[in-house]
């Protein structure tokens, strides 16, 4: 298999069944750090079938044109999921938008992987895919995913109000998005 394209310290390749193991390794890995931003999963996620769901319907997506999920994969360690990016709600015509969400490996934050994995997702995406608009709704307590919005030029918007049901309760995100002004339609 083949990366869809590669930074100097990292692969991306799309998300497929063939990886559902990595990626169920990854989110095992990372369960409990990943837990104050992201969404509390049964214990039947964390199955090779369950990841191997989510892989097919990821691709599924990615196939229509309505989704690019990645897994960074270090050069030198090929082995592991060092991070995961999300272009999701891919919306095309006069909208040319998406949404994105990252994460990267607890053990491998503030080495600048997260920095590397989004800048080159918002490169593909403005350069090849030709999108206009990139948003990210973070949660305010995020204060590192924040910061690396804001070093990648995204500009806070306003607050999206009850944004996404984590952790037992209704929680408000902050919105931040990223233009691209030499697209048109």
């Amino acid at each position: 298999m083949q990366p869809l394209f590669e930074t100097e310290r990292l692969y991306a390749y799309v998300s497929t069944i063939g990886l559902a193991k990595h990626l169920l390794a990854y989110e095992s890995r990372n369960r409990e750090a990943f837990r104050p931003f992201s969404v509390t999963y049964q214990s039947s996620y964390y199955t090779l079938s369950s990841l191997e769901d989510v892989c097919s319907r990821q691709a599924y997506l990615y196939g229509q044109r309505r989704m690019l999920p990645l897994l960074f994969f270090s050069k030198q360690e090929q082995r592991h999921v060092l991070g995961t990016v999300y272009l999701n709600h891919i919306v095309w015509g006069v909208n040319l938008s998406a949404k994105i969400g990252y994460s990267i490996d607890h053990a491998f934050q503030r080495q600048g992987y997260g920095n590397e994995a989004v800048s080159s997702v918002i490169e593909y995406a403005f350069n090849t895919m030709k999108l206009h608009r990139i948003e990210a709704n973070i949660m305010r307590a995020n204060e590192a995913s924040i910061h690396l919005a804001t070093s990648l030029g995204f500009s806070c918007e306003g607050v999206s109000k009850s944004y996404l049901y984590l952790n037992g309760r209704w929680e408000d995100h902050l919105r931040y998005a990223l233009c691209n002004e030499r697209v048109r339609p």
